[in-house]
């Protein structure tokens, strides 16, 4: 209760003991109270984080937004209230109270809750501190206060990027800067076999405050020009351009991002054993000082070997249910397949293991698949060349493996000589289709959460298809996520017979910043039509407005000015101060003519601020009314002089308010 006077120890127990036996226990059992509000917020302190609105020098900074967090009230009490939210404390001012639309809670019913939210908006580095008071309008309750403390980030006020090469026994990441060694802006790739391939990641951060725009990722070959020298982009699937960048913000924590680049080893006619491969990538976005990427850390050096090895395999596949197919023999012999095994190196090799990968032993996990002839242990000399016979079980399910050769040349190691892999089928071979069929296109959703359906089925006259996996995925690394699939989930080794369907629910999250997002929904099945690994891919997509925060920006005119400024552009900023002879009407012309948005500035709301100079009332024009009206006049009552405050906030056409207000402060002098 407010005002409670405290009483010594022992008297006020006698005070309290007494006043039991007087009037009972109140609401014993209930643990509320019957006639007055009692509202608890959830937290009762936060904190914040964000980057300034202003840099060094005052100017405003595009691309940063505040940091929002929500409180809880739940109200205890069996009686309502209406709420008022009043901030105090030096760093009020870095603080808003609602959400991005402008909305709060006006009133909490009985034993109600609600919910609103706190914005934290610094014009500046550092650390400042604030409280938020919530008044309930009953003066026999406490107000509760939630301490509030914020952080404008010490970030440069500019996009800077940072970017992390894999290291190439992936036991984590370099780090690429300006000041780094070259070697830390190498991706180096692990010797790769001829025709087969490899991925390593890069770390593509954001360590200023504005969102850093990526628009583009080139490779350039260095050992073969006008190539990319074996390397390519892996993922994300869609590369990022001046239409659709990758935007890393630290507002909504997406200032990191992953990108997988992929080598796969060719022959260069050299005939060489180990053969280098050098590529450039280039990594262009809105840094200042190295967004064109001509030096690191926005220029990484690609760098691999291709290794010939010492074995070849023919054939490379057996499809036993395929007719075609003799799988090896000059004769089709049915449930058979031979596979040839030639030493094209110069020194003897010894076949050190055969296994299928599903098992590691010569017999396949289902037992499907079987080595009936082998040559584990074999000695091949150079040109020469062995058969090894895998037998199939006649099934219908459709099953697939893939069968392991190692050789080594001795001394020298395991696998050494090299490894070759072939493939075996076996069964009807399903007929997966989806719909829709290629992309999924979320649009421009209003909602921050949209979702489509996505239909999995089997075609009619075909074989069981078995769905091992279904994944929804962003092209760049962002959490939460934009792209995710939602319930009812679609269970792991699902089964659909011929005709049969299942549908997935893919869900897409829209930024407030809007933009173009893409991603991929993987379904890996046993339809041997969609290659090794067996998987068909769909895009997710949106085309969200890019969408960014409004700027507020205040200015003041005398009545005279209005005359070749009608719309008070060239209006005072910041500051200003008329003599009483000057304003003839005794107002002030207020505008947001000067506010900035990329959709445009629809709704304001001019604030009078405290203290209100003596003698002075409520004079301002639909004082902290948020409307249509962007000009506003500020009535001096007759012979008031002083400092008037005001403040600005505007809001967009999607209704996202401006991060900070812009205030201003008149000076009214006989």
């Amino acid at each position: 209760m407010k005002n409670l006077t405290f009483f010594p120890q022992q008297r006020l127990l006698i005070f309290l003991t007494a006043a039991l036996i007087i009037t009972g226990c109140r609401d014993c059992g209930t643990g509320t109270n019957t006639n007055k509000p009692d509202i608890v917020p959830t937290p009762v302190g936060l904190s914040f984080d964000a980057c300034p609105s202003r840099d060094e020098n005052g100017m405003t900074v595009m691309g940063v937004f505040p940091d929002r967090k929500k409180v809880t009230l739940n109200n205890r009490g069996k009686a309502g209230a209406q709420l008022g939210f009043v901030l105090g404390g030096l760093g009020a001012d870095s603080f808003k109270v609602g959400s991005e639309d402008g909305g709060v809670p006006d009133a909490i019913g009985p034993l109600g809750e609600t919910e609103f939210e706190i914005a934290f908006a610094p014009t500046k580095k550092g650390d400042v501190s604030a409280s938020l008071t919530i008044d309930d309008q009953n003066a026999d309750t406490e107000n509760p206060v939630i301490t509030l403390s914020g952080s404008g980030s010490a970030r440069p006020s500019q996009p800077m990027i940072e970017t992390g090469p894999e290291k190439k026994d992936k036991s984590g990441f370099l780090l690429c800067t300006a000041d780094t060694p070259l070697s830390d802006c190498t991706l180096e790739m692990p010797d790769v076999l001829m025709d087969q391939s490899t991925t390593l990641q890069i770390k593509i951060r954001n360590k200023g405050c504005p969102a850093l725009k990526v628009t583009a990722l080139e490779i350039d070959g260095a050992t073969n020009i006008n190539t990319n020298d074996g390397f390519t982009v892996d993922s994300p699937a869609v590369l990022p351009s001046m239409d659709n960048p990758f935007v890393l913000s630290t507002a909504d924590g997406t200032d990191e991002t992953t990108i997988t680049v992929r080598f796969t080893a060719t022959d260069d006619g050299s005939g060489a054993s180990s053969q280098q491969h050098i590529a450039i990538l280039t990594i262009k976005s809105n840094d200042p000082i190295n967004g064109d990427g001509a030096v690191n850390p926005a220029r990484l050096t690609l760098q691999a070997n291709a290794v010939k090895p010492s074995i070849y395999v023919t054939p490379t596949s057996c499809n036993y249910t395929n007719s075609m197919d003799n799988c090896g023999y000059a004769m089709r012999t049915p449930h058979k397949a031979q596979f040839r095994v030639t030493n094209d190196g110069s020194t003897p090799i010894q076949i050190s293991g055969v296994r299928f990968r599903s098992s590691g032993t010569t017999t396949s996990t289902d037992q499907r698949f079987s080595v009936t002839q082998n040559i584990q242990g074999q000695m091949i000399q150079p040109t020469m060349n062995a058969a090894i016979e895998v037998t199939e079980v006649d099934m219908p399910l459709l099953v697939s493996d893939q069968l392991e050769i190692v050789a080594d040349i001795p001394g020298m190691g395991a696998g050494s000589g090299g490894t070759v892999v072939v493939s075996v089928i076996s069964g009807i071979k399903p007929c997966l289709t989806t719909d829709p069929m290629d992309v999924v296109d979320f649009g421009d959703p209003a909602d921050e959460f949209s979702a489509k359906l996505v239909t999995i089925r089997n075609g009619m006259g075909c074989g069981t298809l078995i769905v091992s996996s279904v994944s929804a995925r962003d092209s760049i690394v962002v959490m939460p996520p934009f792209f995710s699939l939602i319930d009812p989930m679609v269970p792991a080794g699902l089964q659909l017979a011929p005709g049969g369907s299942f549908q997935a629910t893919v869900q897409y999250r829209r930024p407030s910043t809007g933009g173009q997002q893409t991603g991929e929904m993987r379904i890996v099945t046993n339809d041997t039509d969609y290659g090794a690994p067996q998987y068909k891919l769909l895009l997710l997509q949106s085309n969200a407005a890019l969408d960014a925060f409004p700027i507020a920006s205040l200015t003041a005119c005398p009545p005279a000015s209005l005359i070749n400024d009608p719309q008070c552009v060239m209006g005072a900023q910041n500051a200003a101060a008329f003599n009483l002879s000057m304003i003839m009407p005794d107002e002030i012309t207020l505008s947001a003519a000067t506010s900035t948005d990329d959709n445009g500035v629809r709704e304001c709301r001019f604030t009078l601020l405290p203290q209100i100079p003596m003698g002075a009332s409520m004079a301002l024009q639909n004082n902290n009314m948020r409307t249509m009206m962007c000009q506003v006049k500020l009535v001096i009552p007759p012979g008031v002089t002083g400092l008037f405050r005001v403040g600005l906030d505007v809001w967009d056409t999607r209704g996202q308010q401006s991060p900070a207000s812009s205030t201003m402060t008149i000076n009214i002098y006989p």
